[in-house]
């Protein structure tokens, strides 16, 4: 196969294979309980609901008092010493969309409301529901969450996804994981997802909180790969001159 060709044709696989995502993110200091996240990509979904509960089914209170614990969801539970804590998002779509998989940005916290300097284990289990039916999942029972290794970290630093587990940076974890099938939402229904947040193997206490979830979305194949295709005919022309 000429080079020009090959390459081309690369190109357009490649295309059927790129990601979006909708993301929830955290909206720091929100005014009600009902804003506390938002999708930063919002042509195609809109949240129809938020819920946040601990184990029994009790509200969460949200710890507060430095910049760090202020910049996500960070309920009031320890989990390293057996707490757990559920957070329901109900959210509609406006346009039919494939999910195939989730990123959960995590950050764990200790009892001052500081960066968590050593490393924590944990697990969590994620729902995505229609109703009373869960269409999709998935889990992971043995998660370390990198502490940042500072003794005395700053209280004025923000989380970061960036610096998630470096030294110096925001402690914690970012969990990507591939849900156990893929499913395609239908406009206007109203979908569910619900995680769980609990300790694993872990028996030192801990915080653990949320700053976004994001679903990766499949694209269309005739619309991803329209974009690319045009070049690689592009590309094919101007090798036959």
């Amino acid at each position: 196969m000429k080079p020009s060709l090959f390459f081309a044709t690369s190109l357009i696989a490649l295309a059927g294979t790129a990601q979006a995502a909708i993301i929830f993110d955290y909206q720091a200091n929100p005014g009600t309980t009902a804003a506390l996240y938002n999708p930063s990509v919002s042509d195609g979904v809109s949240i129809t609901g938020q819920t946040v509960t601990n184990a029994s089914g009790g509200a969460l209170g949200q710890k507060t008092g430095t910049n760090y614990v202020n910049s996500f969801l960070s309920p009031n539970v320890n989990v390293g010493t057996g707490g757990t804590w559920t957070l329901t998002l109900s959210f509609t779509v406006t346009e039919d969309v494939t999910i195939d998989s989730i990123a959960l940005n995590l950050f764990t916290f200790n009892g001052s409301n500081q960066i968590q300097n050593s490393n924590r284990k944990g697990a969590y289990m994620f729902n995505l529901k229609l109703g009373d039916t869960v269409l999709a999942s998935c889990a992971d029972s043995s998660l370390t969450y990198a502490g940042t290794g500072d003794v005395t970290p700053s209280g004025a630093q923000k989380a970061s996804v960036e610096t998630l587990g470096q030294r110096g940076g925001s402690s914690g974890v970012r969990e990507e994981s591939s849900l156990d099938k893929a499913v395609t939402l239908t406009a206007g229904e109203t979908y569910s997802m619900e995680l769980s947040l609990s300790r694993g193997a872990e028996t030192n206490g801990y915080f653990v909180g949320l700053g976004a979830i994001e679903l990766n979305t499949v694209p269309e194949p005739a619309t991803a790969s329209l974009g690319l295709a045009g070049l690689a005919v592009l590309l094919l022309r101007r090798r036959k001159r």
